[in-house]
């Protein structure tokens, strides 16, 4: 069957290999989405081992239409019951690029409607709307006069991965924090570090992958359950055979710091639902004071962006990350993602790679900085550069 899986923009590539990984068939990434083929079961181990997949939906009618009316008539024109009963709530969602809506929801709003009259018109009945946890979603999908309806197998986005307890204030998408792990080359073999973790998403997706454990290991559900074609036997066999035992040596080091305790206790809590152990070391440190294993590695951050800290000493902190790096990271590749384009050019390195993405609705560039052994490292227009002292940031004052 038909399949599709949703991403962010900059993901495609890295969701396409994923999915030849778990064997889906003719394969094509396309914007934020990748096509494929497979069966069922590939279906649900989608669900359950997609790192950087938001979604994975099942086609159910394709059509094109003139206006608002014609697209009511062609919804109706479906057998909305093989998907859905009255004893289960459901909801829409989508995405719109069509001149002919000034409301991009409105085309949603038209598929509730025809849903609940068709089943109004059979039954004298209609299932219930739950916006929040609905139990089977129907996602639509319209460029200019084209539609295409789905059912959303995952339910709620697959981000959602049901370790999270507690976040900080800003807390990192979990398919952002796998495609940065993916993206930056990181053999989860090889020591990793994060300095501004936060409440440990990326610490924890490197150690979900150095333990080959599946992202979604401790979610509790998904939509497809709800299907009338569930296979309960089938679902019980695929995850049961997921590993969920850690390593018991991984041979290097996953840590996790950050200033603040108290996200750092977050953080800690976070892991207690997941079959991690001692994988990751948890830190509460000033980055500057982080103790960097020998051996090297990589490390990916995602420092504060002007939210969190006065922005007049932004440009600081961003110098002393580069001074961190130099006086600290011989032989580690390090890579920082931000929005904050200005406060980059402080770190006063060259990057060797700027990769663009989104955090959130936030432009973001995810830049790599190559930290050679043995040598000063070059000043971005070629000068040699000497580390400074470090200089000690504050969080800004509520």
């Amino acid at each position: 069957m038909q399949l599709v899986a949703k991403t962010l923009f900059g993901l495609e590539e890295i969701l396409q290999k994923e999915l030849e990984n778990l064997g889906a068939q003719n394969i094509k990434a396309g914007n934020r989405v990748v096509t494929f083929e497979g069966d069922k079961e590939l279906m649900y181990r989608c669900n359950l081992w997609l790192r950087t997949a938001i979604a994975v939906l099942t086609p159910i009618a394709e059509f094109r239409f003139r206006d608002e009316k014609d697209l009511y008539r062609q919804y109706s024109k479906l057998d909305f019951s093989k998907y859905l009963t009255l004893d289960k709530t459901f909801a829409v969602k989508g995405a719109v690029h069509s001149k002919l809506f000034n409301y991009t929801q409105f085309p949603m709003l038209v598929l509730k409607d025809a849903i609940a009259d068709q089943f109004r018109d059979k039954y004298n009945e209609r299932p219930s709307v739950d916006t929040e946890r609905p139990q089977v979603v129907f996602d639509v999908y319209i460029s200019e006069n084209n539609c295409v309806v789905s059912l959303n197998s995952s339910g709620a986005p697959l981000f959602q991965r049901g370790y999270r307890r507690n976040t900080g204030e800003a807390p990192l998408n979990e398919v952002v924090a796998a495609g940065l792990l993916y993206l930056s080359g990181w053999d989860a073999k090889s020591n990793f570090i994060d300095v501004f973790c936060g409440s440990g998403t990326l610490p924890i997706e490197a150690a979900l992958m150095a333990n080959g454990i599946p992202s979604n290991i401790a979610r509790k559900g998904y939509a497809f359950q709800n299907w009338a074609d569930y296979d309960e036997v089938l679902w019980n066999k695929i995850y049961d055979e997921a590993p969920k035992v850690p390593k018991r040596n991984l041979g290097f080091r996953i840590i996790g710091s950050d200033i603040d305790g108290d996200v750092i206790l977050k953080a800690r809590e976070n892991i207690k639902t997941l079959p991690l152990g001692k994988t990751i070391e948890f830190e509460v440190k000033d980055f500057n004071d982080v103790v960097v294993p020998e051996g090297g590695g990589t490390l990916i951050s995602n420092p504060p962006y002007g939210e969190r800290l006065a922005e007049y000493e932004i440009g600081d902190l961003y110098q002393n990350i580069g001074n961190y790096f130099k006086r600290n990271l011989a032989g580690y590749t390090c890579w920082i993602m931000s929005s904050n384009f200005d406060a980059l050019k402080r770190i006063e390195l060259k990057p060797s790679k700027k990769i663009q993405l989104f955090n959130g609705s936030l432009d973001c560039d995810f830049r790599r900085f190559d930290i050679f052994k043995g040598s000063l490292v070059e000043h971005k227009y070629g000068a040699p550069m000497q580390p400074r002292e470090p200089k000690r940031y504050k969080k800004k004052e509520e």
